[in-house]
């Protein structure tokens, strides 16, 4: 869904997106259906876009691997602007990006997509360290088995531990 400027009015544009084709194919199982909500107003020579999503997915645990369900919920604010010539021509040059601009997109034309920035969202909102619970054991390192599940019949040696040669260090 590309808005271009001159369609956003004075007033804003608000809208929520049924349509589910924003929704990223690559690195992303979802399930159910997403909800998103948008507006566009323009401040200057900006456009501010502010939104909200939330869609369900299927991530694999980093301890267990198994599959769990989880509700991406994300919040977001954007600024477009309009890059001149001159910019333009520069854009293999050097810059100093300021703390100010570390949230302004800047375009060759005057159209903001939409579906592109929530499918970033998407990806942004995606939790670094996936657990399916706080408590996950994960898996057993000799076996593999689910810790979750039950307890694997390996035995374990508390004092195999490969720093145990440095407790023979004695400090005189």
């Amino acid at each position: 869904m590309r808005i271009k400027w001159d369609e956003i009015p004075a007033g804003g544009l608000s809208f929520s997106v049924d349509d589910v084709s924003w929704v990223p194919v690559d690195g992303v199982v979802w399930q159910g259906q997403g909800v998103c909500a948008v507006s566009l107003r323009k401040e200057g020579g900006r456009v501010l876009l502010a939104g909200s999503l939330r869609l369900p997915v299927v991530l694999d645990c980093d301890r267990c691997l198994e599959s769990f369900a989880y509700t991406l919920a994300e919040e977001f604010e954007l600024v477009f602007e309009l890059l001149t010539k001159e910019e333009e021509a520069g854009l293999g040059s050097e810059y100093f990006c300021p703390s100010s601009e570390l949230d302004v997109v800047y375009l060759a034309e005057p159209v903001v997509d939409v579906f592109s920035v929530l499918a970033e969202q998407v990806y942004l909102a995606l939790p670094e360290k996936r657990l399916c619970s706080d408590k996950c054991l994960g898996l057993c390192p000799e076996c593999g088995a689910n810790l979750n599940c039950c307890p694997c019949g390996c035995a374990r040696d508390a004092g195999a531990s490969p720093f145990k040669v440095l407790g023979k260090l004695k400090v005189q």
